[in-house]
């Protein structure tokens, strides 16, 4: 982004941003730190003292620390986020690391890392943080931004970039009952780390607006393993239940797993149930019908994750912000419109 581009989007002449590009007076405190948060974001560097020589002095460095403890991990989603980030630093002249710790071993971790001073922050992958690490995080000193923070904790006052898990799921919802669609089922996650609880919560809700039933033989609990989804769909599948019309899964494993189960029991896929399924990883399209789905883009929420970290460096006292980024349906072959013969 060139100096004009930035000074139309802080809405200031270019000679404004120039001035606080060279560290010169003459601008409002207001305007010098939205300025100032723009230039690093598009990774100028700024003079440290007037009529001295632009400088960074040492490279500072990023460390991405995803929190981990159990083998429910959606890859697909993980490293979306690690690629976004890691390309965003180095774009922005920042190194860039990465370290994995349990959430016990956590605040020995923070402890650490706060020791260093060529630490910029921390982007912290928060799916399976629970309120014990809290203390750690907000005593830390250095900027935190987290990534996938699950209910209820994302109520903290912490910097975090989250997925619109209860928009999604109420746009699918919606989608299905478009389509005609009114007995609407739910794979929910069996551990439910991230943003999973929060989809499930999603789909009680956006039921619940449509006046549409709940019932109770409907919700399903499915490991997010795809092996293991198919076995437990399978052994729901032996009670020989009524199933409803369609389906909403937590994400696309246990909707591929489920699918697969159903199809192995004689059901067909969506002639007999529709299914959607969340994240458009790669199981999404490995599947056969590929499903329709909720994408997210994982990339950019790496890269927002960054740009806020490095804001937060030249505002340490801004407002804590808490960014959500939308999901987009994508329509495959795994729904149908109910009246379809």
């Amino acid at each position: 982004m060139t100096v004009r581009e930035i000074a139309k989007r802080a809405g200031v002449a270019a000679s404004t941003v120039s001035l606080v590009l060279n560290n010169k007076p003459g601008v409002r405190k207001e305007t010098r730190e939205k300025v100032t948060a723009l230039l690093l974001e598009n990774g100028y560097r700024l003079r440290e003292n007037v009529g001295q020589p632009l400088t960074h002095g040492e490279i500072k460095f990023i460390r991405y620390v995803a929190v981990n403890h159990s083998r429910e991990r959606n890859e697909d989603f993980f490293v979306g986020l690690l690629n976004g980030a890691e390309r965003r630093s180095h774009q922005l002249g920042y190194k860039f690391s990465l370290s994995s710790a349990t959430p016990e071993q956590l605040p020995g971790l923070l402890s650490t890392l706060e020791k260093q001073s060529d630490l910029l922050g921390i982007l912290l992958l928060a799916s399976e943080l629970s309120d014990d690490q809290l203390p750690a995080l907000l005593s830390f000193s250095r900027p935190i931004v987290t990534l996938d923070m699950p209910l209820p904790l994302e109520h903290y006052p912490l910097n975090g970039i989250n997925t619109d898990n209860s928009g999604g799921i109420f746009r699918a919802v919606q989608y299905l009952y478009a389509l005609g669609h009114r007995s609407i089922g739910f794979f929910r996650a069996e551990t439910e780390i991230g943003g999973l609880y929060a989809r499930y919560v999603a789909y009680c809700n956006a039921m619940q607006t449509l006046h549409l039933d709940i019932p109770e033989d409907f919700i399903l609990r499915i490991d997010p393993q795809y092996e293991v989804a198919i076995r437990q769909m399978h052994s729901y599948l032996a009670t020989r239940p009524l199933l409803p019309t369609a389906f909403v899964a937590a994400n696309d494993i246990i909707a591929a797993g489920c699918v697969r189960a159903l199809q192995q029991s004689g059901y067909q896929v969506p002639q007999d149930v529709s299914i959607i399924g969340f994240d458009d990883g790669a199981m999404s399209t490995f599947v056969s019908p590929p499903l329709t789905t909720l994408r997210i883009n994982r990339a950019r929420s790496g890269e927002l994750a960054v740009e806020r970290l490095i804001a937060l460096n030249t505002v340490p006292q801004d407002v804590v912000v808490k960014s959500t980024i939308s999901v987009s349906l994508i329509e495959r072959e795994s729904t149908r419109p109910l009246s379809d013969a």
